[in-house]
């Protein structure tokens, strides 16, 4: 059950950065109220698949996805 939490959470994720560009992993938390462990497991897997990259601002880091063309699924 947790693994597709993760996975749900991962995809509100990436359809919030696809709105958004990059956000502060601060950014995300306030946009979903997701748990900040969860944020860091849906993070992790997009990571895993590539389709983010994370970056340093002003201290802090930043999350963007990697490819700016939208994915679309049938």
């Amino acid at each position: 059950m947790l693994e597709n939490n993760i996975g749900i959470n991962a995809g509100t994720i990436w359809c919030l950065l696809s709105r958004k560009n990059a956000l502060s992993i601060r950014e995300i938390g306030e946009y979903t109220n997701f748990r900040e462990s969860f944020i860091y497991y849906a993070l992790g897997w997009l990571a895993r698949e590539n389709k983010i990259r994370f970056f340093e601002k002003e201290g802090a880091v930043y999350v963007e996805l990697t490819n700016s063309m939208p994915e679309i699924y049938y």
